[in-house]
């Protein structure tokens, strides 16, 4: 409205201007001497002004009040058409800057529609984003409940798998069954295999080679017949000592291979008066008990399996020297070979 108040007065101070302009023409002209040719003289090339007449090249010519109030008002009609297409002009420029604020209205409209369309989205997802924040906060809450609880069983399990029961002193017990398979001597005066029991306790830290062990035994022969000897089944119980040498054979060193020698003593029982080994036995006075010394050799290899238990396998050579029998020879030598698999607690 602003541009319409200012394109209104500069066209009115334009159109004053211009009527300003004619009426001074119009009074100049007033004064012009319009000449009229009223006949031809053959005067020379004189030209004379006197207010009323003025004669070019010999003609004469004479001003007329009438003309010139016909050219004046030709001019004013001129300038009236001239101001009319300014009018005209600014009319249209009226009704285009109409237009244009219509559709500028239009416009601004249509964007605060958008903007108040948007500003609700805008709400919506603020409210979501509050609804997500607050379910997230409750989902690290939970995280968090459930990371501490499974810190707590990590550190249990962790306790759990490297517990020990002696403090990591390298001492141990265990428990280990299998069979014992007699051979040379024992194998032909009517012995075989049979099942033993064995208790290992000794003394071996992880990272160290050397070690010691210890075995009490239990183990049942099976007697046969051989010839005039009636065998029942003996038993033999035993107690041995003997070295150790431990090779790891992962990082942690709990997985080891050992070999293993020493001796100990061997207590035959019930093995009958007339029996093979009573006939290799002297110092036996009712054929009930014999007690000998011998030695053991052998290897295994033990794993580390899940807190202070570990699992091992092992088989050893044992040897009994008999009474009877010449000496070096293979007749004096009682041997079998104890295969065991058990485990060792740490």
């Amino acid at each position: 409205m602003k541009l319409q108040r200012w394109t209104s007065c500069a066209m009115g101070l334009s159109v004053a201007l211009t009527l300003s302009a004619v009426e001074s023409n119009a009074q100049d002209t007033s004064q012009v001497r319009i000449p009229v040719r009223k006949g031809t003289s053959t005067t020379s090339a004189t030209t004379r002004t006197d207010g009323s007449t003025r004669v070019v090249g010999g003609v004469t010519q004479r001003e007329s009040g009438g003309d010139v109030a016909t050219l004046t008002i030709l001019r004013i009609d001129s300038l009236e058409a001239v101001t009319a297409e300014y009018k005209t002009r600014l009319d249209a420029m009226e009704a285009a800057n109409a237009a244009a604020i219509a559709a500028a209205n239009t416009r601004n409209a249509a964007l605060e529609a958008r903007i108040g369309a948007l500003s609700d989205s805008l709400a919506t997802a603020r409210t979501e984003l509050a609804a997500l924040k607050e379910e997230l906060n409750a989902t690290n809450t939970r995280l968090t409940e459930v990371d501490t609880r499974l810190q707590g069983l990590n550190q249990r399990f962790d306790r759990f798998k490297n517990h020990t029961l002696f403090g990591n002193s390298g001492f141990y017990v265990g428990l280990g069954t299998g069979s014992s398979f007699t051979s040379g001597t024992l194998r032909s005066i009517g012995y075989r295999a049979a099942p033993l029991l064995t208790v290992p306790i000794g003394w071996h830290k992880y990272g160290n080679m050397l070690g010691v062990r210890t075995e009490w035994s239990l183990n049942r022969l099976e007697g046969r017949q051989v010839g005039s000897f009636f065998n029942p089944d003996p038993t033999v119980a035993s107690g041995v000592a003997m070295a150790t040498l431990a090779f790891p054979i992962n990082e942690a060193k709990s997985h080891n291979v050992y070999v293993m020698g020493g001796g100990g003593f061997y207590m035959f029982r019930n093995f009958g008066a007339t029996s093979a080994l009573a006939d290799k036995f002297s110092g036996s006075v009712d054929g009930d008990t014999e007690t000998k010394w011998g030695f053991n050799a052998g290897a295994g290899a033990e794993f580390h399996i899940l807190g202070a238990t570990s699992l091992f396998v092992q088989t050893s050579m044992t040897n009994v020297a008999a009474d009877r029998g010449t000496v070096g020879e293979e007749g004096r030598n009682l041997r079998w070979m104890p295969v065991v698999v058990g485990f060792t607690l740490r």
